[in-house]
């Protein structure tokens, strides 16, 4: 069995749909059964508890082979993490496939990639078999901008004209879903990204073609995107993170490319348009 501590979440719905499709079993581990009632109705099997609680993550581990590790950024991801994986440790598991981020590394400053840098390390030290999937930016954060895209027929990011390889998180799921399927011989660190570097311009062309209308991306100030932040996030660590996460992207932290994605896929992985084309209904 495959245990998903994620599973309400954008990879990890996907992941598991991807599972229990190809006839694995599933658990999934969340704090809200009302959101995994999708995944239930699929054949998953639901545990409601906090990640970061012992006793949870004890009777969610048990009789696992796998753990898709992919939980939320916040201030106690570090703590969360390293929990299941000291207990994947003691219960058996033989493999972990984290979800990690395309910033990680030692030089990561920003809070969020130096926390999943931070716990690979610590699952690296553990005797676990381990695979760390780094994506690089998700189009699912095109999302948070249907309102303004709809209406405005605009979109605002603090990233200049950096570019990214943007990927599918739909995508994320089914390779992280894949790679779960059988415990490697060796651990790795993989890469995911798109097949392309694009900036936000070209994103706008892309989401204009799809949709039969001009949109356009404005080039906002770390200064406005840190204020608009502090209105629509309550958590104040938070609001420090993104900023700060923004910043290194602004200065080409995902300006990175990897065939690790259509590897994995056997195809090449979705591009923006392919996105948009499944999701116009939301940006219509």
């Amino acid at each position: 069995m495959i245990l998903v501590t994620g599973i309400t979440g954008r990879v990890g719905s996907s992941a598991s749909r991807y599972l229990l499709d190809n006839g694995f079993s599933v658990r999934g581990l969340t704090r809200d059964d009302q959101k995994a009632r999708e995944s239930a109705d699929l054949g998953a099997e639901i545990v409601v508890g906090d990640v970061s609680e012992v006793t949870t993550v004890k009777n969610a581990l048990k009789d696992i082979s796998t753990v898709i590790l992919v939980t939320g950024n916040g201030a106690h991801q570090f703590e969360a993490e390293c929990l299941v994986a000291r207990e994947s440790v003691a219960s058996g598991v033989e493999h972990i496939v984290k979800i990690s981020s395309m910033e990680a590394g030692p030089d990561a400053t920003a809070p969020i990639p130096a926390s999943h840098y931070k716990i690979e390390r610590f699952i690296q030290d553990t005797r676990l078999k381990y695979t760390f999937l780094r994506p690089n930016f998700f189009m699912q954060n095109l999302m948070l901008f249907a309102h303004s895209i709809k209406t405005l027929n605009q979109f605002s990011l603090p990233l200049g004209k950096a570019k990214t390889g943007i990927i599918d998180a739909d995508d994320v799921g089914e390779i992280t879903a894949r790679v779960a399927m059988k415990t490697p011989a060796n651990s790795s660190i993989l890469g995911l990204s798109g097949e392309k570097l694009i900036d936000f311009h070209d994103v706008a062309r892309q989401i204009s073609q799809v949709l039969g209308r001009e949109i356009t991306y404005h080039e906002q100030s770390h200064e406005d995107f840190h204020a608009h932040l502090s209105k629509v996030i309550p958590s104040p660590w938070h609001v420090d993170a993104v900023s700060r996460l923004f910043v290194e992207i602004a200065d080409g932290a995902l300006e990175s490319l990897s065939t690790d994605a259509r590897n994995i896929l056997g195809r090449k992985p979705n591009d923006v348009a392919a996105f948009m084309e499944k999701n116009k209904f939301v940006f219509a």
